[in-house]
């Protein structure tokens, strides 16, 4: 393998140097009539596949435009197309201003009216691949919702966005993480503009300008560990600066004394308008629907961003946010002595808390995040990376309700404070976009460096053992600290380091057929946990793995239809282990290697997005324990399998209507395990589970800008625990909303959970019942 990725790097520096055919850069600005950039416009070259769209500076670039003379179309629904002939020499070709024909006000009234087509089709992104590939050019399979849903559908929480992720199922981890299960593999560290977050993760949707999830393995390129897992990960982006003046301020009240408000404000800082200013901050404060119960949060999210040059640009943003909330959890001492099997068996009064507001949590993150980009040429750009991310708890008490038999239950409080957790990333990208000979080549070689590090300080208590069929006790922070300090903390620190190399290039080897070949190196080493009462560590190792991928893409008809296929591979390093007779059992890296193969389509002038896939996924070098001779011993020769298939739909059948819908299968089953677990499936890890949003939008008349909006989201049972005997209920969810937009203000209503169904995610927390949302949005 080592021999391996040593030609393959050869190989890639040795096309790095080859003789490059020449080609151009197209760049501009498009403005309308009163001097305002124009965002949404579709911008091609004429007779060929190559084209982009604006941005919100109404700036483009197309790349690898053949030399000579080209013509330019520049186009949207509703507006007449334009064209402008330019001569394309070898280098940047910078084109200056094209001027629409309507003002900024009248071209807005068609983007907030929504007369695009498709609008919720834009999967268009630089993070996915870490190069410039089309959706119809990747071999993997991934979603994106981006800011436009979001506010739509009045997304308040990250939970909300992941309903229109096919096979996504939310989840929600007691420290604050929010998160979700994909094909059948739970994970609750997502990632900030492709680079690893401290583990700790409060936020505010404020700040996104949209939520990229890859499927499936994808340790390639992001590593293994805490960005680690099998069925795929999820990237936040946040929102950056554009060149003109403006914003919006936004508020939400609801059910459960919910009251938000949000404010998004951007400006240019000079004249050149080269140094602009993004502000993104927000708060909010929402009861409970029992009788105990909130949770408050606030965020401060500035972003910068500098053009020196035309060739090198900086970007700098952060984000600080603050949140405190009450969470409890269930949990089954033992199934012989519990006759219920499912949680709505569970004797429960579910508008009863059984813990108070004076449990509670509150942490915070701080996120430094920095770019570089440099154009080292017309075919070479050099992007670095810079991330500090550190999460905090102030206190946290989390309350653990565990059901000792039908009519009794303990309460287990975890006592953490205070506690630090932390990653710093550095990451340094070289991304390539060139010919040899008629053959184009896109290409990344990257090198990233990570410091994990967290500060432990806790300890885990029965606080009490209560009757469900007696009046319940109020729970009490002030008993929980006496306990705490009578049992007395453990502290502990813990480092890690990992040092990742790796390639990636995809190869045209015609117009219609791509390959992609892709390796990374992945060097990770730990002095292990030092424990603060004995001064020793425990558990150091180092360990080193190899992930490759492979792909391919080939284009029935280009541009409109792929039949795609891939290999992808991801790692979770593993620490040793002391075995009963205190030999050390060295673990190898854990895998997972998916194959996939599926079709995408963006047909009838992008009114139809759809992708079909069906994956397999081994997960080898899994860990199992063993009776031998009455002792249990750890071996590494466990097994898992997971396999399904997923289904996306976006459309726009006719114009102001917009649909989009998942629906994905999955079958995850440990294949070799412990004998109490093998042939089980994973807990929370339900076989079906479908989406759907559709709105339509009134586009003329006198009511223009009138819209409404339904969905529905169905997740199939599945188990909550690991023996397949506790199960947690499916559950069918419909929001619907109406709203009236126009370019200046919008006020919408939305009702979630309108069957009032009752539901648990996968901590056995019971979640919303039917509730209401009403929103104002001022832009200007």
């Amino acid at each position: 393998m080592k021999s391996s990725f040593t030609l393959l790097l050869l190989s890639f520096f040795a096309l790095f140097t080859q003789a490059q055919t020449p080609n151009g850069t197209i760049r501009g600005t498009i403005l309308t009539t009163d001097e305002q950039p124009a965002t949404a416009v579709n911008v091609v070259v004429k007779g060929t596949n190559l084209g982009t769209r604006a941005d919100e500076s109404g700036q483009f670039t197309i790349k690898n435009v053949p030399v000579g003379a080209q013509v330019l179309v520049v186009s949207m629904v509703g507006h007449r197309p334009e064209e402008k002939t330019i001569d394309v020499q070898a280098g940047d070709n910078v084109i200056g201003n094209i001027v629409l024909a309507e003002t900024s006000e009248q071209l807005q009234e068609v983007v907030v009216i929504g007369e695009a087509v498709n609008k919720f089709a834009q999967k268009e992104t630089d993070y996915v691949s870490r190069m410039p590939l089309k959706n119809l050019e990747n071999p993997q399979v991934y979603t994106v919702v981006d800011k436009d849903l979001m506010k739509e559908q009045i997304v308040l929480e990250r939970t909300d966005i992941y309903l229109n992720v096919p096979g996504a199922v939310p989840n929600f981890l007691a420290g604050g993480s929010q998160g979700m299960s994909l094909r059948g593999f739970a994970t609750t560290v997502g990632m900030r503009n492709g680079m690893v977050t401290s583990a700790i993760v409060p936020l505010n949707p404020i700040i996104l300008e949209r939520l990229e999830v890859v499927k499936g393995p994808a340790g390639t390129l992001f590593g293994g560990n805490r960005s680690a897992t099998f069925g795929g990960i999820y990237n936040y982006i946040t929102k950056k600066p554009y060149d003109h003046f403006g914003g919006e301020v936004s508020y939400t009240t609801g059910s459960f004394d919910l009251s938000r408000i949000t404010a998004d404000v951007n400006t240019p800082l000079n004249k050149d308008k080269t140094a602009l200013l993004r502000l993104n901050t927000g708060w909010q404060s929402e009861g409970s629907f029992q009788d105990q119960g909130y949770s408050k949060n606030y965020t401060f999210a500035p972003s910068f961003s500098y053009q020196v040059n035309p060739r090198l640009k900086f970007i700098v943003d952060a984000d600080l946010t603050r949140s405190t909330f009450t969470i409890s959890t269930f949990s089954i001492a033992s199934m012989q002595r519990v006759s219920a099997r499912s949680f709505k068996d569970l004797p429960l009064d579910y508008k009863h808390s059984y813990i108070n507001n004076s449990l509670d949590i509150t942490n915070g993150i701080n996120n430094v995040q920095a770019r570089i980009e440099y154009k080292i040429s017309d075919q070479w750009t050099s992007q670095t990376n810079y991330l500090y991310s550190e999460g905090f708890y102030k206190n946290f008490l989390w309350t653990t309700l565990n059901m000792l038999t039908d009519s009794t239950m303990s309460r287990t409080v975890r006592n953490q404070k205070p506690e630090t957790f932390g990653n710093i990333q550095f990451q340094q990208n070289f991304i390539g976009d060139f010919f040899i000979g008629s053959f184009r080549n896109r290409m990344l070689i990257g090198l990233d460096y990570n410091n994990n590090y967290n500060k432990l300080n806790r300890v885990t208590l029965t606080y009490d053992t209560v009757n469900l069929n007696q009046p319940v006790k109020v729970m009490s922070a002030d008993k929980v600290d006496d306990l705490s300090y009578q049992r007395g903390f453990t502290a502990s620190t813990t480092k890690t380091e990992s040092y990742g190399l790796y390639a990636s290039d995809v190869f045209n080897v015609t117009r219609k057929l791509l390959v992609m070949l892709s390796l990374r190196m992945d060097r990770f080493t730990t002095d292990g946990s030092y424990t603060v009462a004995t001064g020793l560590y425990t558990g150091g190792y180092s360990q080193t793995s190899w992930s490759p991928k492979l792909g391919f893409v080939y284009q029935p008809v280009e541009g409109k239809v792929t039949v795609f296929g891939n290999y992808t591979n991801g790692f979770i390093n593993l620490a040793p282990v002391l075995q009963p007779d205190n030999t050390l059992l060295k673990l190898k890296p854990q895998y997972g290697n998916q194959w996939e193969t599926g079709v995408k389509l963006d047909i009838l002038k992008n009114r139809l997005n759809a992708t079909v896939s069906y994956y397999d996924i081994t997960v080898t070098n899994s860990t199992r324990t063993e009776l031998v001779e009455g002792k249990t011993f750890m071996f590494q020769d466990g097994s898992q399998k997971s396999k399904g298939a997923e289904v996306e739909l976006i459309t726009s059948p006719v114009t102001g209507l917009n649909i989009v819908a998942g629906y994905a299968y999955n079958e995850n089953e440990y294949s070799k395990a412990s004998p109490a677990l093998e042939g089980k499936s994973l807990a929370a890890s339900p076989k079906q589970v479908a989406n759907i949003w559709a709105s339509y939008r009134i586009t003329q008349g006198q009511v223009k800008g009138l819209g409404f909006g339904v969905g529905g989201n169905y997740v199939s049972d599945s188990w909550f625990e690991a023996t397949n005997t506790f199960a947690i209920p499916s559950y069918t969810l419909i929001n619907a909303t109406i709203f009236y937009s126009q370019p200046r203000y919008t006020f919408a209503l939305k009702g979630n959970n309108l069957l009032n169904e009752k539901y648990w995610n996968s901590n056995g927390t019971l979640q919303k019942p039917i509730n209401l949302i009403a929103n104002v949005t001022f832009r200007f």
